[in-house]
């Protein structure tokens, strides 16, 4: 009986250590694969990329945003569903989780927005970066700020209900005390004293996924919401006009995913489950991007641009990046190395060769 027993232990510990092993050298290969992936030849080939600085698995990173600093794209920040922020200074090589002194952060914080101040860091001062955070966290939604570069952070907004996310957050590109915040709950927030205190500009009555401004005009302003379409304003908030009838001609436009402006011609690109449309007006039109995509993998989930002068574009839906080097004519599809869906797309500002996907739920 004794060793019987001792045998059973014995077993036990085996299967523990190989489980471990097991785990340790092919956990990558077992990891569903999220994450980030990097190309260097404007989408033709594509490879896992990015390693934490903890020797940590950055396959089981859920990612949602991929955001640089405007005065330095080295600096890199990625959100992530229950893993909060990740910051990257060699441009995604190596990446590090920000954790909160003040401990407002939570460790698995759903982070859903991401927006930077222009005009920080500034080098010759020693001023760090400044940034606010929509997430949801402890049950509820919450715009969250720092000005030292993610070291700390405090909260400037909590949603008044209980599950409820703030999904989106934006800096007005020529006034940085102006901030704007869009919540689950259908609200658009807005703040003039750099996110100190906010004041109610529209309810719409859906949760709003997408928030947009003009950089050319900023009191030009676009709201795409999850159930209710899209609306648009030309006064900075004060008035609005629903521009959602315009969308009835294609089935499942509604059903949005996301948002791009491309800086080459200033044209408003919508993802949806009826494909990519593309808007010339700022959104009172729609027509179109005529790509083929598989019914089952829309929608459309993020569209991303070379730059200005550039006739480069790079569409995700599901696993799969389109790509196209003039302007739509002629498209190149690739199916990257991950089960998860691909959620965001970055053209590297300095070299626009270079594009990152993040992976995630």
């Amino acid at each position: 009986m004794a060793n019987a027993l001792k045998f059973i232990i014995f077993l036990a510990v085996v299967i523990s250590i190989a489980g471990f092993a097991v785990n340790f050298y092919f956990g990558n290969l077992l990891t569903p694969q999220a994450g980030f992936f990097v190309s260097v030849d404007k989408g033709s080939t594509w490879q896992k990329f990015g390693v934490l600085d903890t020797g940590g698995n950055i396959s089981r990173l859920n990612i949602t945003g991929l955001s640089h600093n405007p005065k330095d794209s080295r600096i890199l920040y990625a959100t992530t569903l229950g893993s909060g922020i990740y910051k990257s200074v060699n441009g995604g090589e190596s990446w590090h989780k920000l954790t909160d002194a003040h401990k407002i952060l939570a460790a698995r914080a759903d982070v859903y927005g991401l927006a930077v101040d222009p005009n920080l860091p500034d080098y010759k001062k020693k001023i760090p970066d400044r940034f606010y955070l929509g997430v949801y966290q402890n049950n509820f939604g919450r715009v969250l700020k720092t000005e030292d570069g993610g070291l700390s952070f405090k909260e400037v907004y909590i949603a008044a209900k209980p599950r409820l996310p703030v999904f989106d957050v934006k800096i007005d590109p020529n006034r940085a005390n102006v901030v704007w915040a869009t919540t689950g709950e259908g609200l658009l927030l807005k703040s003039q004293d750099y996110g100190e205190t906010w004041k109610l500009v529209q309810e719409f009555g859906s949760a709003i996924n997408s928030f947009f401004i003009n950089p050319l005009n900023t009191s030009q302003l676009f709201v795409a919401t999850f159930m209710k379409g899209i609306f648009t304003s030309s006064d900075g908030g004060a008035s609005w006009v629903d521009e959602s009838e315009t969308l009835n001609e294609f089935p499942g436009s509604k059903n949005i995913a996301g948002v791009a402006r491309n800086p080459a011609d200033g044209q408003l690109y919508l993802g949806t489950r009826f494909g990519l449309l593309r808007s010339g007006n700022f959104g009172v039109n729609w027509e179109p991007v005529d790509i083929i995509f598989p019914n089952e993998a829309l929608p459309v989930l993020d569209a991303a641009f070379g730059g200005r002068g550039s006739s480069e574009m790079y569409v995700a839906l599901a696993n799969l990046i389109y790509s196209t080097k003039d302007g739509g004519k002629f498209w190149q599809v690739r199916k990257l190395g991950t089960s998860k869906q691909l959620n965001v797309l970055w053209v590297d500002p300095q070299n626009n060769s270079r594009i990152i996907a993040g992976a995630g739920k």
